[in-house]
């Protein structure tokens, strides 16, 4: 089978972080070609030789329309209908064990357009951070980004290609799917996050970056507290490691190195304020001023929305 593997990644070093070498590595193993996208800078000479010798090749894009802008780029310069198997895939996760499951459940479905895991968050869409797009559906998929291009806003991204794209490919009767999903009703919250304890004990091989690194953006801690998330990373990395035992796994203080959040100041001033909104909502009144109080954000910031249910990855 000829595969390739776009993976997109922004990371401003020179030094590739430890965590994307790990997870190309392991892509290695299951495509053809391994390619990966980032933006123009100046690499170590030592990480390009690293790269020429895992047999991984350094595209540099411009860092435009966030990694579906990567995406199409790259396929302006590969001819990817020439290939079986098509790998979308991005830096937003900290892949921690091996592949070899996930890619075993791949090769033996028989689903042309699959991911990791899913969300019903608007409406059902497979989460873009891992995608895998088989033989019947890469023309659909390349059309659809020649018609739709570069898109500069966040939220029409999310709009076009996070959700779109999905229903476009449902759309052509093209069969979808994921190897992992929550048996919790959880449609309108984002699940790699909210159930990611459930996904880690059923054997999901990643976690979203920013859960390890705490690279929250500042509003996303009003929907974090809704959800009553735990943000302590430890608790994460210790679950890791106890429903993987006498598995491989990534070496976490190697991970944590290249977090910029060297204190847990946050951690705690965050639980005490879960614990205070914990009370809080009891109320009715509070809670109509804090939904209110997301909304008016939210229109601030030009998203018309009214779901308060909306999980913040749309936010």
């Amino acid at each position: 089978m000829k595969s390739i593997c776009f993976f997109s990644s922004y990371f401003r070093d020179e030094k590739i972080p430890y965590y994307i070498k790990f997870y190309l590595e392991e892509l290695t193993k299951h495509f053809s070609e391994v390619i990966l996208l980032t933006n123009e800078k100046k690499i170590l000479e030592r990480d390009i030789h690293y790269l020429q010798k895992t047999n991984i090749k350094l595209k540099f894009v411009a860092n435009e329309g966030y990694d579906f802008g990567m995406w199409y780029k790259a396929m302006k310069q590969f001819d990817i209908l020439a290939y079986d198997r098509v790998g979308l895939i991005n830096d937003s996760c900290v892949l921690f064990k091996k592949l070899d499951e996930p890619f075993d459940w791949i090769n033996k479905s028989n689903l042309d357009y699959c991911g990791l895991i899913h969300s019903h968050s608007i409406s059902y869409h497979i989460q873009s951070y891992f995608v895998i797009v088989n033989k019947n559906a890469i023309k659909p998929v390349h059309d659809y980004f020649m018609t739709h291009g570069i898109i500069s806003d966040y939220h029409q991204v999310i709009s076009t290609y996070e959700i779109g794209l999905s229903k476009y490919l449902r759309a052509q009767e093209l069969k979808l799917g994921t190897l992992y999903y929550s048996k919790k009703n959880i449609k309108q919250f984002n699940p790699s996050f909210l159930v990611i304890d459930e996904l880690i004990k059923d054997g999901i091989p990643l976690i979203k970056k920013k859960i390890i690194f705490r690279s929250y953006r500042r509003g996303e801690y009003i929907s974090l507290l809704r959800m009553g998330f735990n943000i302590d990373y430890r608790y994460y990395i210790n679950l890791i490691k106890m429903s993987n035992k006498n598995q491989e796994l990534i070496d976490f203080d190697l991970v944590l190195k290249h977090s910029t959040n060297k204190n847990l100041i946050d951690v705690y001033l965050y639980k005490m304020v879960l614990f205070i909104y914990n009370i809080a909502r009891r109320s009715n009144t509070l809670t109509f001023l804090f939904h209110k109080l997301i909304l008016f954000r939210r229109y601030l910031r030009g998203n018309t929305n009214k779901n308060i249910l909306a999980t913040y990855e749309e936010e």
